[in-house]
């Protein structure tokens, strides 16, 4: 089976442009059998994020069971996830940019790449590190990175695809990157798109060489629009969104015609594990970055080792000994900007020397507003910087697509992977019958 994972995506926004711009792969897709799918986890609670979503739908339990809460945590995890289960019944896998992922020891698993932010986790084979190299160095220092490094990583990553691509879905990249250029100028957006269109050619090099059984490519460009560009409810008025959709039709279209035909039995999924809502009428919600989270936990008095950034305003930060870890804790959990908490802080459960934590206001905040901490005060401005206002934020209700009957209307998230074992095994035994 293929399993596509199209991170966020709203489908009724989905279904609009796609109409508006008659994308024939898109309403193909989501003319497909449909099943909704939902989580009852809440922001309040900490797991409504796609990086707790997709440990559920790969390894078939909530959020409650597996605990993996953060980026990263993916090491602690005690169940087994979907392509080291088909491992063990001789079936072959390729796992690509799987979110929160890691291979393990699933010998049938050809190729892992795991997504860019999970930093503890290495591509494999090894020639295949080149691609996260770059991406996994400007999510780690987005506001503050040597143009050195980011030149030599970016051109291990041109390296990189350039052996793992076929050259006419290069030269398409290419076409996709001036189309985006043109209409947006050098804006993450583009550039995202762009990689992410490259990205998926080269899995669907790795599934062309490998013949894998199963095979699953985790998508990322219609959350990270919807987030930052969805300035009208029906996506009428949302060129960055109509853009990413356009090249996700052609994705589609590729990933179909030409992996559709080598896993084992020709069947192909599509989900998102959570969707988002618009929320252009709702009070501004604002994404407020450290320019540096190195400088900004030296900055605060935290006796730290080390830190690791995560995402976007979110990091890890390491100590030698407990009790630096509890003084920092302290420090961070006191800080307060307009009588409000800054910082969402939480031991983890696993390792008494690291903290997470991440950056808790997301009001509109004065250019000249002062934050305190350790009885000392501080210019916000100086150590923050505003990177967006979200116009699009997580829903609990998802969906999921496939070429086949579905069998059920509804499933939770960590239902959904017994749904594809089963589906795959069904279909096995029906081709050894016939």
């Amino acid at each position: 089976m293929l399993l596509i994972e199209l991170n966020e995506f709203n489908k009724d926004l989905l279904q609009n442009i796609a109409g508006i711009h008659q994308l024939k792969h898109l309403q193909q897709v989501l003319g497909w059998s449909h099943a909704a799918t939902w989580t009852s986890d809440e922001y309040e609670s900490g797991f409504l994020e796609p990086w707790v979503q997709w440990v559920s739908v790969h390894t078939g339990v909530p959020s409650r069971q597996h605990g993996v809460k953060s980026l990263g945590d993916v090491h602690n995890l005690a169940e087994d996830q979907i392509w080291e289960r088909c491992s063990r019944r001789g079936l072959s896998s390729v796992v690509w940019g799987g979110m929160n992922g890691n291979r393990r020891n699933a010998d049938g698993c050809k190729v892992f790449v795991p997504d860019p932010w999970t930093v503890s986790e290495d591509a494999y084979p090894a020639s295949y590190q080149g691609l996260i190299g770059l991406p996994r160095y400007l999510a780690k220092n987005y506001l503050d990175f040597s143009k050195l490094t980011a030149a030599r990583k970016g051109y291990a990553l041109a390296r990189t695809l350039l052996r793992s691509v076929k050259g006419a879905d290069f030269v398409d990249g290419l076409r996709i990157f001036r189309r985006g250029f043109r209409q947006f100028g050098a804006t993450n957006a583009v550039f995202i798109v762009f990689f992410e269109y490259l990205s998926a050619m080269a899995f669907i090099r790795a599934v062309e060489q490998n013949r894998p059984d199963a095979a699953i490519i985790f998508i990322n460009m219609l959350a990270h629009v919807q987030h930052h560009y969805w300035k009208s409810g029906d996506g009428s008025d949302c060129p960055q969104i109509a853009f990413a959709a356009i090249v996700a039709d052609e994705i589609l279209g590729k990933l179909v015609a030409r992996c559709k035909g080598i896993v084992s039995n020709g069947r192909v999924a599509l989900m998102n594990a959570l969707s988002q809502t618009c929320t252009t009428e709702e009070p501004p919600w604002i994404l407020y970055r450290p320019k540096n989270h190195v400088r900004l936990i030296a900055f605060l008095g935290l006796e730290a080792t080390r830190v690791e950034p995560l995402m976007t305003y979110d990091a890890h930060v390491f100590f030698a000994m407990a009790e630096a870890t509890a003084r920092g804790a302290a420090i961070l959990e006191g800080a307060r900007i307009d009588g409000k908490p800054l910082f969402f802080v939480e031991p983890d459960p696993h390792d008494p020397l690291k903290l997470f934590y991440r950056v808790a206001m997301s009001d509109p905040v004065d250019p000249d507003a002062q934050f305190t901490y350790r009885n000392m005060a501080a210019r916000f401005a100086d150590h923050f910087t505003a990177i967006v206002q979200r116009t699009g934020k997580h829903n609990q209700n998802g969906d999921l697509f496939a070429n086949f009957e579905i069998g059920c209307d509804r499933f939770s998230n960590h239902e959904v992977s017994g749904w594809l074992e089963q589906s795959a095994s069904d279909m096995d035994r029906s081709l050894t019958a016939a």
